[in-house]
């Protein structure tokens, strides 16, 4: 395998042209020398495509601008990039995709470091993820599969070249081989845990996942949606539940259904008794993720969620 296999590092934009241009300057100081620049916009509303075509001038070999005809979520707009990078290196070229996200800067020599690891394991690498201010923000995520809670990786425990359950699709560098092999992005989950989905599909197919601590990337974390808004913690119930029982044993999913149904109930108890609008709102969109789950709605969410507010 070449020293320097070709990266195509994808971006993923929706409204977020400040966070997307400013992760494109981190990536001019990459010291790899072997990488395209794929930003794919997901029909952003505002003037993300002007302004991003405006800085096609940086990288006047290296960046291509894909405009989505729709917003079809995250797996959809990156499987555009990703097909995109599959059909211009052919059906047995080597190489990488490196899914990074677009409210990331990086280190220069984050990529370096990520393609050194992949290289060595053969598998699916990922980023020591921090915060802006250079606190530990995780490393992967892992599934308790009798209850269906997730849980990061602790900083004292997180070493260079671990293996971890799930890596984030914040910075993840995967083989083309592992999209041929495993297929692409499953669209059906439109935001959140489609990384996870993919983690332990290529796991299944024999590309293990580790995490590069060497390889630094800098991650706002949540700056489309919001950390605690009402859409994330709908994709958040729902599509967990999906993961789940997707991946669990006969048994496992029994074990998960019953400890769901007793979190919903526990939750509602709790919020009819307290006074708190928000807690009670946030138990309303649990119920509704949770019902759609077992009524096997996917894709974006049917509810106008802000409705509850007012």
């Amino acid at each position: 395998m070449s020293t320097h296999p070709l990266v195509y590092i994808l971006l993923l934009n929706y409204r977020g042209a400040d966070d997307t241009l400013a992760c494109l300057d981190s990536l001019q100081r990459l010291d790899y020398p072997h990488y395209r620049i794929i930003v794919v916009d997901n029909a952003s509303p505002d003037d993300s495509v002007v302004r991003l075509k405006a800085r096609l001038s940086a990288f006047p070999e290296s960046f291509r601008l894909i405009e989505a005809p729709e917003n079809g979520g995250f797996s959809y707009g990156n499987n555009l990039g990703i097909q995109a990078a599959l059909a211009e290196a052919g059906e047995e070229e080597p190489g990488f995709v490196w899914l990074l996200n677009n409210d990331t800067t990086v280190a220069p020599d984050a990529l370096t470091t990520l393609v050194e690891e992949a290289q060595k394991t053969g598998g699916i690498a990922g980023s020591l993820l921090l915060y802006p201010d250079g606190r530990y923000q995780q490393a992967g995520t892992r599934f308790h599969w009798w209850t269906g809670s997730t849980r990061g990786y602790a900083e004292s425990a997180v070493s260079d070249g671990m293996r971890v359950e799930t890596l984030s699709g914040a910075s993840m560098l995967i083989p083309l081989q592992a999209f041929r092999v495993a297929g692409l992005l499953d669209e059906s989950y439109f935001l959140y845990f489609e990384d996870g989905e993919a983690s332990l599909r290529f796991a299944r197919h024999g590309f293990p996942l580790t995490v590069c601590t060497r390889s630094r990337v800098y991650h706002k974390e949540g700056a489309t949606t919001g950390r605690k808004s009402l859409m994330t913690q709908y994709y958040f119930h729902r599509n967990r539940l999906r993961l789940l029982f997707q991946f669990a044993t006969g048994p496992q999913k029994i074990s998960i259904g019953l400890y769901t149904a007793f979190r919903l109930l526990r939750s509602v108890v709790k919020s009819a008794l307290s006074r708190n609008p928000e807690r009670r709102i946030s138990t309303r969109v649990e119920w509704l993720a949770v019902s759609d789950f077992w009524k096997g709605i996917s894709g974006p969410c049917p509810h106008p969620l802000n409705q509850l507010v007012s």
